[in-house]
């Protein structure tokens, strides 16, 4: 189904969450065990399905955890984790699950995206943004860093590599309107290295292919917005002509 088009105002004001660039985003220790209502992810997912389509292969698929079914989703995430820290084989298992993409497309990955090396540090220059330093800062990151909620996206397998790149325009739309409620989120590519067995729990369907889980929770109000789970962009190369 082709989203819905979408009335953009042309102003530019201090409340835009596009204006910060994601900067807004409290540290993620700040987060608050306060639940998020159904009703607010449910009108968050129908603003973000408005995003733009390159290729038009839609729907996104999103499974919402919440309550027992998130902290199953953690603690099976965390029960993998002294493997992927010691043994070989879970290291290979884990980076072939993270390499896979839709349809016909491959990727070998860099060579420090191997097994056999040093999985923390590999892990940290694949999905962690210079944020995982160590063993307790994987743990917090499989742990949604005490979000709530987790947003499980996910893609039919048979899709080709440009409905990857229309589910990240997707992902984008729900960081920027949660923001706009006041949310934190933070999208999380390492899952793709546990899919197997993350859509396993969820009775997902064998075509499902995992993207990426977006944690999402309410942020503390006295939080500082260091931005902390991001990295700081690259400015734009610019060429004017006259």
């Amino acid at each position: 189904m082709r989203p819905m088009p979408a009335t953009a105002s042309s102003q530019t004001t201090d409340d835009n969450p596009l204006d910060h660039g994601g900067q807004r985003n409290p540290s993620a220790s700040a987060l608050r065990p306060q639940g998020v209502s159904r009703e607010l992810i449910t009108a968050i997912l129908e603003l973000a399905r408005r995003a733009p389509s390159g290729v038009n292969t839609q729907p996104w698929n999103v499974y919402v955890l919440q309550g027992a079914s998130r902290d199953a989703l953690v603690r099976l995430a965390r029960s993998a984790l002294p493997a992927l820290l010691s043994d070989v084989g879970a290291q290979s298992c884990f980076w072939d699950q993270f390499k896979r993409l839709p349809g016909s497309s491959s990727w070998p990955g860099p060579d420090w995206q191997q097994p056999g090396g040093d999985f923390l540090a590999s892990a940290n220059a694949a999905f962690g943004g210079g944020n995982l330093q160590d063993a307790a800062a994987l743990q917090r990151y499989f742990g949604l860093h005490g979000a709530p909620v987790a947003l499980v996206c996910t893609i039919d397998s048979a899709l080709g590599l440009g409905s990857v790149l229309d589910c990240g325009m997707f992902l984008q739309n729900i960081a920027a309107a949660a923001a706009d409620r006041g949310l934190y989120t933070e999208v999380q590519t390492g899952w793709r290295g546990l899919a197997d067995n993350t859509l396993a729990q969820m009775e997902a369907p064998a075509a499902a292919m995992l993207l990426a889980v977006m944690a999402m929770g309410h942020a503390a109000p006295s939080a500082a917005h260091d931005g902390s789970s991001h990295q700081p962009q690259a400015q734009t190369s610019i060429v004017w002509h006259a």
